[in-house]
């Protein structure tokens, strides 16, 4: 019996050929190279790297190709024949189903030019349906287009099984940076960046942050189809290198050695967040804290603390104002400030045992509460541990729904950088513990409320002037620091703790300032 010798034998004694009209294949080569021991007569090439013309007798030259002959071949595969030594006997190659097989490696030969897809890789794409560049494009388009690349990334190692992050990283930036180059100078429906708004939630260590984005702004009919989310980079901050270090554990493990070191990454990440959320399709981004609160609040803390010296935050401060003014995209056009004691944020971190956070203390969230306060609830310099609250200015007074218009102040005082100066924020309660999926009217009141923020803050920002015309119209009115969850006014008289927890601020002092 004759032993058949393959085609593809003529095509592994012609290296010159393959060099000459498929340098883009070489990587491949070793596919096909015979290894010792291995039968010969079994080695052939993908269906997509065989080609030829229509017929298929002995006649028929075949030989390498290129990928786009290749792809115009097509289904021809299904006409050729393999000779059987003996009885000059032929039949089809492949069956439906190998047909199928040999459809998809056709299509993703392609996926080998894309950095960080091997034949690994490869293969575990197309296992899942992915045979081509253009579906992996369709899914960025659907899935992740505007949102942080976090999150195709998790996507591939996930649901793919992409083992090594780095790899994932590689894919997601070639199909984004496709995509993008795709979209330049078309017309899409995304929102032009003069146009669309950007809100930082900010809020102590556990106020509930995450139950708001996920929870009330991706569940709710009134935000679902206004926002994109972009939360916390948490997951940069535990795997960092490719030695996977946990640079947030480190910091709360070792503060004094870590603080500096975390807060520069912080800010790093942040930056690297707001660049990959930039071209987003959604009128409203919401990202979680930003790098004011870094610097207002979180840097304050481990520099009073000690675990950050005079040196390395001015090395700090040196760095973060010249960068902020350079990049526009870090400064919001709001504030969404979500507010709670700090025996409820400590309780709720018990709750949700977060491994890196083992080592907070009540005392450390006291401390943060307070920085917030200070800072979204801003000093008019009146003296230590007095706050000014800044009535919206009386001509914006009808502008403002009902719901939101006792919980909408700006940010200003001397020790407010710059950009932020004049910035609305709007104080939500979350005090309370709601189990939204009982309550679905608190949710929606919630979600009204940011709405109606975005509709304030869009008008303000179209019409600037209006409010500069009249802003010596605007009044104000002292309180005292907030002590162990409370507020107090001057001469010692207690704010009603109905209008505490309602957060009904201006319209409470002002009445009781008067009587």
């Amino acid at each position: 019996m004759h032993r058949l010798i393959p085609r593809a034998a003529s095509f592994l004694d012609a290296p010159p050929l393959l060099s000459t009209h498929l340098p883009a294949l070489r990587l491949v080569g070793p596919l096909l190279a015979a290894r010792p021991g291995r039968n010969p007569s079994r080695l052939r090439p993908p269906p997509w790297l065989r080609c030829g013309g229509a017929g298929s007798g002995p006649g028929a030259r075949r030989g390498f190709c290129s990928l786009d002959a290749a792809k115009r071949r097509g289904d021809d595969t299904e006409g050729e024949e393999q000779r059987i030594a003996g009885g000059g006997e032929s039949r089809p190659v492949l069956d439906r189903r190998q047909r199928s097989r040999g459809d998809v490696a056709m299509g993703s030969g392609e996926l080998l030019a894309i950095p960080g897809v091997g034949p690994r890789n490869l293969k575990k794409l197309v296992d899942k349906g992915f045979d081509g560049v253009a579906q992996l494009k369709q899914l960025y388009r659907d899935k992740f287009f505007g949102k942080s690349s976090e999150k195709m990334v998790e996507f591939l190692q996930s649901s793919i099984g992409i083992i090594h992050k780095n790899h994932a990283e590689s894919i997601t930036l070639f199909i984004k940076e496709s995509v993008d180059e795709e979209l330049k100078g078309t017309d899409t429906p995304k929102v032009s960046n003069n146009k669309r708004l950007t809100f930082c939630v900010e809020g102590n260590i556990s106020v509930g942050k995450t139950t708001f984005l996920q929870r009330i702004a991706n569940e709710t009919i009134e935000l679902r189809d206004l926002v994109e989310i972009v939360p916390e980079p948490i997951a940069k901050w535990q795997d960092v290198g490719p030695d996977h270090f946990n640079i947030l554990d480190a910091f709360y493990a070792e503060p004094q050695r870590y603080a500096y070191t975390f807060q520069n990454y912080v800010f790093v990440t942040r930056v690297m967040q707001e660049k990959e959320s930039s071209s987003g399709m959604k009128p409203l981004r919401l990202m979680e804290r930003s790098v004011f609160s870094d610097r207002m609040v979180f840097v304050r803390a481990v520099h009073e603390a000690n675990w950050m010296n005079e040196m390395e935050i001015s090395i700090y401060d040196s760095w973060f104002d010249p960068v902020v003014s350079s990049l526009p995209g870090l400064i919001p056009d709001g504030f969404i400030y979500l507010r709670a004691s700090p025996d409820t944020c400590h309780k709720r971190m018990m709750v949700r045992k977060r491994s890196e956070e083992g080592g907070v203390t009540l005392d450390y969230l006291r401390g943060l509460h307070e920085k917030h306060e200070s800072w979204l609830l801003p000093s008019k310099g009146q003296g230590s541990g007095v706050l000014s609250i800044s009535q919206v200015p009386v001509h914006m007074e009808g502008s403002l729904p009902p719901d939101i218009r006792d919980r909408v102040f700006y940010l200003e005082g001397d020790h407010m950088h710059s950009s932020i100066q004049k910035v609305p924020a709007l104080v939500l309660n979350c005090e309370h513990d709601i189990d939204f999926n009982k309550d679905i009217e608190a949710k929606r009141q919630y979600a009204r409320q940011v709405a109606e923020f975005f509709e304030f803050v869009k008008k303000k920002k179209e019409d600037p002037s209006a409010e500069s015309s009249n802003s010596d119209k605007s009044t104000n009115k002292q309180i005292m620091l907030p002590h162990r969850g409370s507020l107090w006014v001057s001469e010692g008289s207690h704010l009603p703790e109905s209008a505490l927890n309602s957060l009904n601020f201006i319209r409470a002092m002002s009445s009781f300032l008067s009587a």
